[in-house]
């Protein structure tokens, strides 16, 4: 079965401009105070001077100063490893490019031609329930500055059968970005969508993938992987 869905939700996006909107240590301080030991006392009345060698040589010998142990252990040095580009793809996925912008797609997945999206991919290989897999990309060059706000926008116009279901800070690369989970109601048929929503200068480029709900909670970690390698090559 075609996935029509994916074009129908696109649409309902379109009229409702979500898509173009949318070890600690503590350190114990240590005093110590110089105590006088008995006996180590100059007779009242007498001068210093009148100390005899002989008398010195009774007391006890005075005590000296031991260093203390450090109370900051030696810690080897941590070493970081930076994270690569490359690092990023997984073995056996397929690039996807648009102009200068570039993404890695598992490669089940085929390229469709639509009027709407920058790329757009479908997974071939039969889910099931009848309904395939989609990744695509769009872009936008909206007034609003601010992707909170043109997030937010957007969600204020879902109609009844969306229902905003998260919206979280998305690492990728040195982009500003956001991801926004989705549900929803296309042809009596429960949809799952991840919106990855990326500010470049006054550009906001959007990844969507979606899929069946009863299977989004899988999909979401493929489409975070496919987020991840979105890049805009100099």
């Amino acid at each position: 079965m075609q996935n029509r869905g994916r074009k129908y939700f696109w649409m309902t996006c379109k009229r409702l401009n979500i898509l173009a909107c949318l070890g600690v240590f503590a350190l114990a301080g240590i005093s110590c105070s110089a105590t006088q030991l008995p006996g180590n006392e100059i007779p009242a009345g007498a001068s210093q001077a009148q100390v005899t060698q002989e008398d010195a040589a009774t007391l006890p010998p005075l005590m000296t100063d031991t260093p203390l142990p450090s109370s900051t252990p030696e810690l080897p040095t941590p070493t970081f490893t930076a994270t690569t580009y490359e690092s990023l793809l997984p073995e056996g996925w397929t690039q996807y490019k648009y102009e200068k912008v570039e993404m890695w797609i598992p490669a089940d997945f085929e390229k469709k031609s639509t009027k709407d999206d920058l790329i757009y991919v479908e997974n071939t290989n039969s889910s099931g329930n009848g309904f395939s897999v989609s990744i695509s990309l769009t872009k936008d060059r909206p007034t609003v500055t601010d992707l909170d706000d043109y997030i937010r926008d957007g969600i204020k116009q879902f109609t009844p059968d969306m229902t905003f279901l998260e919206k979280k800070k998305f690492e990728i690369g040195n982009y500003e970005a956001e991801r926004v989970k989705v549900q929803a109601i296309i042809m009596n048929v429960p949809m799952g969508q991840a919106l990855y929503f990326i500010k470049d200068g006054g550009t906001i480029w959007i990844v969507d993938g979606i899929s069946h709900y009863s299977e989004f909670s899988k999909w979401i970690k493929t489409f975070d992987q496919i987020a991840h390698t979105f890049r805009i090559n100099p």
